[in-house]
C-alpha cells in the first residue's frame, strides 16, 4: 500500500515466534506492485502459474502473497468477504486451493488498524475470527499492516500480538508478517512476528536505498525464525513500466541476498524482461540469501546511501526531514512557518517548502513535500496527516491522533499522552513565524536546518555463511562509474588478515572461477553508476 511518507552488533540469541516458521527468509510474489488494487482471480491464476513455468516455484519461491485490496465487508457474524467482483465466489479458498495445487503456498493480507491502507475491512477487534477464516480458506502468511491505527509503540505492539495469538490458536501454521514500517519495530520484532517491516514502502530506488540505510543498524536482530523486512522486491508492473532500471533491480536483489531480507517479488512475472528474470533465478545468490547460518550481512565500507544519491544525482531529494528544534534565531528562515498554508490546517516552510507530516501515520513529526493528491498513509483522499493545531492553551495537535499532544522528546518531536506531567506547550508568533515549545524553563523553535549527513556514493557489505566463507556485495549509488575497494580494514572485518591467502568467486560470472588474492585489498573495478553492483564470496585458498 502506497503510502505519502518516505522515511529517511554485537551477536545476540534470537528467540523468534514459536510456530517453526521463517528458518530462512520467506521467497515468493507479491501482488502490490504487480497487479495493485486490480487483481482478479483470473489474472492471479495466471500469475500463480508464471511463477511455476518460470521455474520459480523449484527455486524456493513458494509464497503467493495477495496485497491490499480484496476484502469488501463482513458478514453479520464478523466474518470477512472477499470482493466478489474479483473473487467470484466471495471467498479466498479456491485461489489458495488453486496455490497448494500448483506447489505453492498462499498468502494474504490485512491491517492492525480499524481499516487497511485502501479502505478495506481491517482486523482490530476482529483478530481471532479472521484467523479462523484465513485457517479455513488455507491461508500459509498473513501480511499485517498499520494504516488508520493508533501510532504509540506499546499499543502497536499489543495490536499485534493479538494477532500473533489469534494466528496460533488455530492450529495452523501461518507466517505473520508485520508491516509497521518502523525500525522500532526490530527489536521485539521476533517475539511477535515472523519478519517486521523496518522502514517504508520503497516503491522506487529511492526508497531501496533508504531501507538499505535503515536496516544498516539491524542486524542484531535478524536471525532464523525472524527477519527484518526492507521491502519487496521491485521489478516491471503488469503496464510494463519498469519502477526502476535493470541494474538496480539486481542491485537490490544483491543486497537483499546479503542482508537476509525477504525476497519476495512484486512484479510482472507473466511478462518479465530476461534481464530481470535472470536476476531473480541466480541460484548462487538465492542460496546466500537462505543460508541457514541466518546471519544478516553488515555494511563494512561507507555509510548512508540516500543523500549521496540526492547529491550525486541531482534528480532526487530527500523530503523525509525529521523534526528537530534550535535555539530561536528570528532571522532564520529555516525557523520560519506559514498555517494553513498551501491549505487549511498545513503549517508550511516557505523556505523549503516543506510542511508538516506525520511519519506514516505514526508518532513522530516529519517535514515532507506538501501532498494534496492521491491519499496519503491515512487512505484514499485523506490528509489528515498533514493537518495541525495549535491551541490556545498550547498543544499542537492532529486529527491522526485523537487525544494525543505534541511533545518534544530531546531534539525530536512525537506524538504522545496529553496528561504528560511536564507537557510542551507550543506557541506560534504570526509575527515572526516561529513555533516554539517550551518544556519547564527552556525554549527552542522548530527548525528545517539539520546537520549534514554523513554520506556515501559506494558501500561494500558482507554476511558470514554456514561454510566458514563470507558473502560481499560492492555497490555504487553515484553518478559516475567506479572502482570499489574492501582495503584490509573492510578484510578485518570478516577476520581476515592482510597475509591471508583468499579467492574470490563472481557469484554473477557463469564460470564461477574463483579468483586467488591476499587479505590486503580486493577491487570490483568499474562499476556503473547508478546502482552498478557485484557480489563475491570470499574463501580462505586451500593449503
Amino acid at each position: 500500500m502506497w503510502k505519502v511518507v518516505v522515511a529517511v552488533a554485537c551477536a545476540r540469541t534470537v528467540t523468534a515466534l514459536d510456530n517453526g516458521l521463517g528458518r530462512v527468509p520467506q521467497m515468493g510474489y507479491n501482488s502490490w506492485y504487480d497487479w495493485m488494487s486490480n487483481m482478479k482471480e483470473s489474472q492471479l491464476r495466471m500469475s500463480i502459474d508464471a511463477m511455476v513455468s518460470q521455474g520459480f516455484v523449484d527455486l524456493g519461491y513458494v509464497y503467493f502473497n495477495l496485497d491490499d485490496c480484496w476484502s469488501k465487508g463482513r458478514y453479520p457474524n464478523g466474518s470477512q468477504y472477499a470482493d466478489p467482483e474479483y473473487f467470484p465466489s466471495g471467498t479466498l479458498k479456491p485461489l489458495a486451493d488453486y496455490a497448494h495445487s500448483k506447489g505453492m503456498k498462499f498468502g494474504t493480507y490485512t491491517d492492525r488498524g480499524t481499516k487497511t491502507c485502501a479502505g478495506r475491512p481491517g482486523a482490530l477487534g476482529y483478530e481471532k475470527i479472521d484467523a479462523d477464516t484465513y485457517a479455513d480458506w488455507g491461508v500459509d502468511y498473513l501480511k499485517e499492516d498499520s494504516c488508520n491505527a493508533v501510532g504509540d509503540h506499546d499499543t502497536a505492539f499489543a495490536e499485534y500480538r493479538n494477532m500473533t495469538v489469534a494466528l496460533n490458536s488455530t492450529g495452523r501454521p501461518i507466517f505473520f508478517s508485520l508491516c509497521g514500517w518502523n525500525s522500532w519495530y526490530a527489536p521485539v520484532g521476533n517475539t511477535i512476528g515472523n519478519s517486521w517491516r523496518i522502514g517504508p514502502d520503497d516503491t522506487n530506488w529511492h526508497g531501496v536505498l533508504t531501507n538499505i540505510d535503515i536496516n544498516a543498524d539491524l542486524s542484531s536482530y535478524a536471525g532464523p525464525g525472524g527477519w527484518n523486512d526492507p521491502c519487496l522486491l521491485l521489478a516491471e508492473e503488469w503496464t510494463g513500466v519498469q519502477r526502476m532500471t535493470e541494474l538496480q533491480t539486481r542491485a537490490q536483489f544483491n543486497m537483499w541476498a546479503i542482508m537476509a531480507s525477504p525476497l519476495l517479488i512484486s512484479a510482472n512475472v507473466i511478462n518479465m524482461s530476461a534481464t530481470n528474470l535472470a536476476t531473480y533465478k541466480n541460484k548462487k545468490v538465492i542460496a546466500v540469501n537462505q543460508d541457514p547460518l541466518g546471519k544478516q550481512g553488515q555494511r563494512l565500507v561507507g555509510n548512508n546511501l540516500v543523500e549521496s544519491l540526492i547529491i550525486e544525482g541531482g534528480a532526487h531529494r530527500a523530503r523525509n526531514t525529521p523534526a528537530t528544534v534550535a535555539a530561536c534565531n528570528p532571522k532564520d528562515t529555516a525557523q520560519k512557518w506559514t498555517v494553513n498554508s498551501p491549505l487549511a490546517g498545513y503549517v508550511q516552510n516557505p523556505s523549503s517548502k516543506l510542511c508538516f507530516n506525520v511519519d506514516d501515520c505514526g508518532s513522530d513529526l516529519i517535514y515532507y513535500d506538501c501532498v494534496s493528491t492521491g491519499g496519503t498513509c491515512c487512505g484514499p483522499q485523506c490528509y489528515d496527516n498533514m493537518k495541525f493545531n495549535i491551541t490556545s492553551n498550547g498543544k499542537l495537535t492532529t486529527p491522526v491522533h485523537p487525544g494525543e499532544c505534541a511533545e518534544l522528546l530531546g531534539n525530536s518531536v512525537s506524538f504522545q499522552s496529553c496528561d504528560l506531567p511536564t507537557p510542551t506547550k507550543w506557541t506560534y508568533n504570526a509575527e515572526t513565524g516561529a513555533i516554539s515549545a517550551t518544556v519547564g524553563s527552556a525554549t527552542s523553535c522548530l527548525t528545517t536546518s539539520t546537520p549534514p549527513p554523513v554520506h556515501s556514493a559506494v558501500n561494500v557489505w558482507a554476511r558470514p555463511l554456514s561454510t566458514g566463507d563470507w558473502a560481499t556485495v560492492f555497490l555504487n549509488v553515484g553518478a559516475n562509474a567506479t572502482d570499489v575497494v574492501c582495503d584490509a580494514d573492510c578484510f578485518n572485518g570478516m577476520g581476515f588478515t592482510p597475509s591471508d591467502k583468499l579467492t574470490a568467486t563472481d557469484l554473477w560470472d557463469p564460470d564461477g572461477t574463483p579468483i586467488p588474492f591476499t587479505g590486503a585489498t580486493f577491487t570490483a573495478k568499474a562499476l556503473p553508476a547508478e546502482g552498478g553492483s557485484a557480489m563475491y564470496v570470499f574463501a580462505k585458498a586451500s593449503a
